[in-house]
This record gives C-alpha cells, sequence and structure tokens, in this order.
C-alpha cells in the first residue's frame, strides 16, 4: 500500500505470522529494500484509486516512509535507523507498527502526518509494545482535542444539536466530522486535504464553533475569518448570512490567494443551520508531510 503527499511517500509492507517480532520485521524492511531498489533502476509503481490510475516515477518522490506493519503473537513497534538499513537515501524513516495500532489512527480520523508523528515518537522509544503505542495514539489525539475545545468557552444554541447518523453530535464533533468526510472524498484538489493533521484542523474548529455562538444572535452582516496551519494553510470565513458572503466572495479568494491558503472553508448561517463548502484554490508551495519527513 502506498499513500502519496505532495513529494513524500509513506510505503507500507505487511506481514501477519506466527514467527518472532524480528523475523517478520525484516521480512518486510527486506521487502521494501528490493522494491525501492527495483523502483529506483526504472521499474514503474503503479496504481489506482477511486477516481484515477497513476504511475510514480522515481524523480516524482523526495522523501520516503518505510513502515513495516506486523501481526502475530510476537508483533510489536519499533523505530529502526535508516542508516544501517542500506536503503537509498530518500528514505527518511522507517517504523514497525501492528495493524490494531493503525485501526486506531484511523478510527480518530488520523492522517499521514498523524502516523508521522507517532512514529517519530516510536523511534525516540526504540522499542514498545502494541497496547502501549495505541495509547500513544489516544495520548496524542486527546492532547489536541481537548486543547482545542478547552479553547471554546461558549456553545452554539439557536438551532440545536445536529443529528449524525441518528444521534446528536456536538457542534464541535459535527466540523470534525465534515473534515473527516472531506478527506476520504475522491476528487481532484482533494489531496490537499491529506496533508492537513489533528493539529491543523482542531484550532480551525475551536474557531468555527466559538465564531457560530457568538455570531448567531447578531444582527446581519457580521463576518469573520482566521487562516490555520502551519505550512499548509487554509482560511475559514464565517458569515452571517449568504447574500454578504456572496459579496465578499472575489475579495475572499483574492485574500487566500495572496496568503497562499490552498483551500477556503466558506460558512454561512442560515435559518436552517450553517452551510459549508471548501473552495479548493491548489497545493502548498512545500507539503507539510514533507517537511515532516525532510526536518
Amino acid at each position: 500500500m502506498l499513500i502519496i503527499v505532495g513529494r513524500a511517500l509513506l510505503f507500507f509492507n505487511m506481514k501477519d505470522s506466527k514467527a518472532y517480532l524480528k523475523d517478520l520485521y525484516e521480512a518486510n524492511l527486506k521487502q521494501a529494500r528490493d522494491r525501492i531498489d527495483e523502483w529506483r533502476g526504472g521499474r514503474q509503481l503503479r496504481g489506482k484509486n477511486d477516481w484515477r490510475s497513476f504511475i510514480i516515477h522515481w524523480t516524482d518522490i523526495d522523501y520516503i516512509h518505510v513502515i513495516s506493519v506486523v501481526d502475530g503473537r510476537y508483533a510489536g513497534c519499533l523505530g529502526h535507523d535508516v542508516e544501517q538499513l542500506d536503503m537509498d537515501e530518500k528514505v527518511r524513516l522507517c517504523t514497525t507498527v501492528t495493524s490494531k495500532v493503525l485501526r486506531e489512527l484511523a478510527k480518530h480520523g488520523g492522517g499521514a502526518r498523524d502516523l508521522i508523528a507517532i512514529c517519530q515518537q516510536i523511534e525516540a522509544k526504540g522499542q514498545i509494545s502494541e497496547n502501549a503505542t495505541v495509547r500513544l495514539v489516544r495520548k496524542r489525539y486527546n492532547a489536541l482535542l481537548y486543547e482545542a475545545m478547552e479553547s471554546v468557552t461558549i456553545q452554539p444554541s439557536r438551532l440545536g444539536r445536529a443529528i449524525i447518523g441518528g444521534r446528536e453530535v456536538s457542534a464541535f464533533d459535527e466540523y470534525r466530522f465534515t473534515f473527516e468526510a472531506t478527506r476520504s472524498q475522491s476528487g481532484e484538489g482533494l489531496e490537499v486535504f491529506s496533508d492537513l493533521a489533528w493539529s491543523d484542523i482542531f484550532p480551525a474548529i475551536a474557531f468555527i464553533v466559538s465564531s457560530t455562538a457568538e455570531m448567531e444572535w447578531l444582527e446581519e452582516g457580521q463576518a469573520r475569518s482566521a487562516c490555520f496551519g502551519e505550512n499548509t494553510k487554509f482560511r475559514v470565513v464565517i458569515s452571517s448570512n449568504m447574500q454578504g458572503l456572496n459579496l465578499r466572495l472575489q475579495e475572499i479568494i483574492d485574500m487566500s490567494r495572496l496568503e497562499g491558503s490552498t483551500f477556503t472553508y466558506l460558512i454561512s448561517l442560515t435559518n436552517i443551520g450553517p452551510m459549508g463548502t471548501f473552495a479548493v484554490s491548489g497545493p502548498p508551495e512545500k507539503w507539510s508531510t514533507e517537511l515532516d519527513l525532510g526536518r
């Protein structure tokens, strides 16, 4: 399995066996090393997703994270010293994790950069058990989530809670689900959402929830805007009515382009609830995933 974000590649090799941990990860790392050598020698990596087929040339990628996924009686997690693996210099990080760890990350809506951050923590610890690594995922997620939620001092109330999947959800979760759903959607231009981590998304959601709560009882004509993201920037614009948003649309687009925002999240407060749309501008000059692996 391959995940590409900009010029960074997450290269997964997987093995399920009753063998000892060392045998499991060595088999994965040998497979990764052989495939990377063949790729560097001219063999193309071909694949497809829900909306297109593609070819990945060796020159398309600058940074590689080799991820060895192991399952079985002796499975565990550990970081590998890339300088001792006899792999190409493009390989910047190499980690063994279990499928349970990946499922935990996916359950919380984690992306490529969240996985890289967890793997860097594993590397710092050397070797760590599966359950302890799952706790690392939860700890990182909860720390970033609670920090953002604590900044919200007032909740929207005029229209009550949203219903998603047949149950009431908080305003924070409503927008969290929106970002996660957009990241999983197919379509050109939406690749930029793969470059967002919890640390980018949660502060933006806190701004949306706080602004909605403060603006929902105000007279029409109010608007608020803020920029988020360390490198892959995006702008959130909230207006108390659709007409005001439409009148300022070109101004908003120009401002987003000037600051290098990859997309703008436009939200209008209506009588039936907030209406939002993502206006994608284009990819960043330098993807955050590239920076995370290039450090």
